[in-house]
């Protein structure tokens, strides 16, 4: 988990078929938007595990936490990550394009 949120190129999608809809930018999506953040938030649910990691301004806060999931959120996989843009580097307001936005969580 922390490999892929702070090394560059250390993303999972090195097939050309991923990259059809992919957000990333050959392994550097997540460590960049990590890097650029005030803080971040990272939890992973996968094989009947949680894991859960924060970051200040691309760099750990603190050890990844991991806890076994209850039968009722067993089924739960994915990833959710929150974060926060750094204002020292965005100057002017951030916004972001919801209909864009929308439209590549749904490839």
């Amino acid at each position: 988990l922390e490999t892929v949120l702070t090394v560059l190129h250390a993303g999972g999608k090195f097939d050309s078929a991923s990259y059809k809809v992919s957000g990333g930018l050959h392994g550097v999506g997540i460590s960049v938007v990590n890097a650029l953040s005030d803080n971040l938030s990272v939890k992973v649910h996968r094989q009947g595990m949680e894991y859960y990691q924060e970051y200040a301004k691309g760099k750990p806060t603190m050890e990844v936490e991991q806890r076994m999931l209850e039968p009722s959120e067993n089924a739960s996989q994915g990833t959710t990550v929150n974060f926060l843009p750094d204002a020292s580097i965005f100057k002017e307001g951030i916004v972001f394009d919801t209909t864009a936005l929308v439209t590549r969580l749904r490839e």
